[in-house]
């Protein structure tokens, strides 16, 4: 008999819910202009379609589909951001195996203007396995895109100039100095890196002249971008090991010298005391240091089916507001979690959200974050 276990809500309160986005297995959700657009897990850890799904969102108690979009063969597209100007870039990332073989890897880019209907007006090509988790700062114009390139092992950190929604163009491609290839061509053979591997993860982010992002399984680092073409390694902290790796997202908390870092937690192995939420403490760029950690109640979720560990936040760390001290984080089959970290020496939790496991489902599996501009998650 499948396990049920009731909705769990504290401080949050469920205001709509579609159970076809994504085809029922959701990554990256973002919302523009009143509707939202999700992309698909598809089959790396579900058992669903690959492509995105467009939902009408303009009333939040009843979200409804309005479009599906689905990749050629051999493509993993589940995540997107939107770009200024109603345009929307997602990933095309190649499947593992004879699967992807014949994959086309880049950026798609689609035009949103017309909400519900987006219509692919360009595709941007790029080498290897193809991006996985990418950022658009569209303050900016750039878009910080994890992607293999040519005298690097594995994924480094591509800078865009996104002026030009239509064109990218490629202001730098850097990765920590010991990727270098020592061949001067480059590792491009493994788009699904072991724990140990260091491989850029993402998706990077800047705040003033600092950029910070997490390396799969070779920790974060702090880089001097004063200069985009010119990038500078500040600091670099890692924990692997003794921890097992797969350093997820590394973001900044408001104009505050510490940083949110997360692990994400595996697929086919669950760890009692790994993979978690961190705060970093930055007072000393070139001295990273941790001093916290956050998870919930181990004894309640770690046996629970499905992953139990942390996955991404709201990648919205805002120096003042409501939610200046408030950090959202997804952590799998524990739901969405709320946490205070108004005192970054002692996160507090205070709120959850987690979906009722009910008869149909295997099981919790929260995966992201997206939120609109009235403050909804």
């Amino acid at each position: 008999m499948a396990v049920q276990i009731p909705e769990e809500a504290r401080n949050f309160r469920l205001l709509g819910h579609d159970p076809s986005a994504a085809w029922g297995g959701g990554s990256i959700v973002e919302v523009h202009k009143g509707f939202a657009y999700v992309g698909a897990v598809g089959g790396s850890s579900y058992n669903g379609p690959e492509g995105f799904t467009v939902h009408d969102v303009s009333d939040p108690r009843k979200p409804r589909k309005v479009a599906e979009v689905r990749p050629p063969a051999g493509v993993h597209c589940h995540k997107l951001r939107v770009v200024d100007g109603d345009f929307l870039y997602v990933n095309s990332e190649q499947l593992p195996g004879e699967t992807g073989k014949d994959a086309r890897t880049g950026l798609f880019i689609f035009d949103i203007s017309k909400g519900g209907e987006p219509r692919q007006v360009g595709f941007y090509d790029m080498p290897g396995t193809g991006p996985h988790r990418f950022a658009v700062d569209n303050k900016r114009k750039l878009a910080l895109v994890p992607n293999d390139a040519p005298g690097w092992d594995r994924r480094v950190i591509w800078v865009m100039d996104i002026s030009d929604p239509l064109k990218p163009e490629v202001i730098n491609q850097w990765g920590l100095p010991w990727m270098r290839a020592v061949d001067g061509i480059g590792d491009f053979s493994v788009p699904h890196p072991p724990d140990t591997m260091t491989t850029l993860h993402g998706p990077p982010v800047i705040r003033g002249n600092r950029m910070y992002c997490a390396w799969w399984g070779g920790g974060i680092s702090v880089i001097d971008c004063t200069d985009l073409a010119d990038m500078k390694l500040i600091g670099h902290l890692s924990w692997v090991p003794p921890f097992p790796g797969s350093n997820h997202t590394c973001w900044p908390l408001g104009d505050r010298p510490y940083l949110i870092v997360t692990d994400e937690a595996r697929a086919k192995q669950k760890y009692w005391d790994a993979q978690f939420m961190w705060v970093i403490d930055a007072r000393k760029e070139d001295r990273l240091l941790p001093v916290a950690t956050f998870m919930p109640e181990r004894e309640k979720y770690f046996d629970r089916p499905g992953r139990f560990g942390a996955h991404n936040i709201l990648e919205n760390l805002p120096a003042d507001g409501p939610w200046k001290d408030i950090v959202f984080l997804t952590y799998f089959n524990a739901g969405l979690r709320a946490v205070d970290v108004s005192d970054p020496f002692h996160p507090k939790e205070v709120g959850c959200y987690v979906p009722a496991l009910e008869e149909g489902r295997t099981a919790v599996q929260s995966n992201d974050i997206g939120a609109d501009e009235h403050g909804r998650l």
